[in-house]
């Protein structure tokens, strides 16, 4: 928490920094350079906030138990009702070898 306070902090009297050289080379010939340094520390700036190292992208990529859980429930429903399928499916067929071999009924 300590570092996150610090960074903020350094990221503030950057963006003060240049925003006092973009005031005073507004004039000047170094106008572009200015702008481009500044484009270069904001990005800097935001990508120590928010990269990814950050607390929000450590939670994004983080994996939930609650939510593996429910995949793998998922993934289990979803196999035994593969298993019932071909069971069924083999009892038809041999149903029909033994059943179906004597013509009509009736």
């Amino acid at each position: 928490m300590r570092l996150t306070r610090f960074v903020l902090g350094a990221g503030v009297v950057v963006v003060v920094a240049f925003m006092l050289l973009v005031a005073i080379g507004m004039h000047g010939a170094f106008t572009p350079i200015i702008a481009i340094l500044a484009l270069g520390g904001l990005i800097a700036c935001g990508n120590l906030l928010y990269g990814k190292h950050s607390h929000g992208a450590a939670a994004t990529a983080r994996v939930r138990p609650a939510q593996e859980a429910q995949n793998r429930a998922i993934d289990e429903t979803q196999e035994r009702a593969r298993l019932e399928r071909e069971q069924a499916r083999a009892r038809r067929q041999q149903a029909r070898r033994h059943g179906g071999s004597g013509g009509g009924e009736g």
